[in-house]
């Protein structure tokens, strides 16, 4: 009764720690300390909030510059 119970429970405890280390991985992975690029991740934030500022003030037509008439002519 032992090696049923036993040999279920250790496939099951494998299979939790392969699922905890993937987990873990695609963490790092997504976070970035993989890269170890913690230190600059504030400055590409800002440089990504610039660009959508950017993008989105050139798209609402806001850096549009119409031509006036000349009214002495």
């Amino acid at each position: 009764m032992v090696v049923d119970a036993g040999l279920p429970a250790t496939l099951v405890l494998e299979v939790l720690l392969e699922v905890v280390a993937g987990v873990v991985s695609m963490l790092k992975i997504h976070t970035g300390e993989i890269f170890h690029l913690q230190a600059i991740y504030p400055i590409l934030n800002g440089i990504g909030l610039i660009g959508l500022l950017v993008t989105g003030m050139s798209m609402s037509g806001l850096f549009n510059q119409k031509k006036r008439p000349n009214i002495n002519n």
